[in-house]
């Protein structure tokens, strides 16, 4: 999984060996981390990560975003180098958010990104709390059809922790979730390769917390994301991988049906559900566009 090194683009090499300031503020009672980029007074942008993930994901996206902006990438409670926090809530992961941008003291409230799951909690966010945020950026983040209409939604990831041995090991069982074609096996090696951590016990991943394991996430939560999105009142913008297994052209078709008046929908070509992954530089291209607009 290392091997990253020696096959990824200079560009890439480039980004993620740049420096950054390892930042943590305290959120629902845990340690929430944070990465922090930029001058202080540039515009603010926040990343989320997805479930199952970590703000390295962030690390070959941010830094071109830094050359303009103030870029917090933040680690969700129980996720990459937050502290786990034994009540898991959207509640919660949302707070996490409004915690790092007020911690992060950018000079206007800032643009927030969330891929995937972390579109999902930036949503919630911005629901709630619009004033906190300029706009949003959901990416490949799905809000599902009622059953009645999409039929049951895709099963939700069963994420069973596990320690391994060795640390090489656990980079060679490494998956994503939901599993997908590798386009850029040095984007993905990456993030593996940075997302475990050594124990006492074993090596572990750095995405400790089973999200979708939770009551909260039930059901219910759902519903509660069909609720909120059409009421989300601040500039919205949907990005998705014309590839996805989340984001299909049903789901696709019902966020354009419900979503609030003036938002704007963009696919990225080839890119399956881990667009930052699949397509890092066009979606360094389709941010910055959103954030100069």
């Amino acid at each position: 999984m290392s091997e990253w090194r020696q096959t990824a683009p200079d560009w890439f090499r480039s980004a993620v060996e740049s420096p950054w300031e390892k930042r943590f503020v305290e959120s629902g009672g845990v340690k929430v981390h944070y990465r922090l980029r930029g001058a202080p007074d540039a515009p603010g942008i926040v990343l989320c990560h997805g479930n199952a993930a970590h703000s390295g994901w962030w690390d070959f996206i941010a830094p071109a975003l830094a050359e303009t902006h103030r870029v917090a990438a933040m680690d969700f409670a129980g996720m990459g180098d937050s502290e786990e926090r034994r009540k898991v809530t959207p509640e919660g992961f949302a707070g996490d958010i409004a915690q790092v941008i007020a911690d992060a003291a950018f000079t206007l409230p800032p643009l927030l990104i969330g891929h995937s799951f972390g579109g999902g909690m930036s949503m919630y966010l911005a629901e709630t709390r619009p004033e906190l945020i300029r706009g949003l950026v959901m990416m490949d983040s799905p809000i599902y059809p009622p059953p009645e209409i999409g039929g049951a939604r895709p099963a939700p990831p069963k994420i069973a922790p596990r320690r391994y041995p060795k640390r090489e090991i656990a980079l060679e069982r490494f998956r994503l979730i939901p599993e997908q074609p590798t386009v850029n096996d040095w984007a993905v090696n990456y993030i593996a390769d940075t997302g475990i951590t050594e124990t006492r016990r074993g090596w572990i991943w750095k995405a400790r917390t089973n999200i979708f394991g939770h009551p909260a996430f039930g059901d219910d939560y759902w519903q509660d994301q069909r609720e909120r999105f059409p009421r989300v009142t601040v500039p919205l913008h949907v990005v998705w991988g014309t590839l996805s297994a989340l984001c299909t052209p049903d789901t696709m078709a019902y966020m354009r049906d419900v979503a609030p008046s003036g938002a704007t929908f963009t696919e990225m070509p080839d890119a399956y559900h881990h667009v930052l992954l699949d397509q890092p530089e066009e979606t360094i291209r389709i941010i910055r566009e959103i954030a100069a607009a």
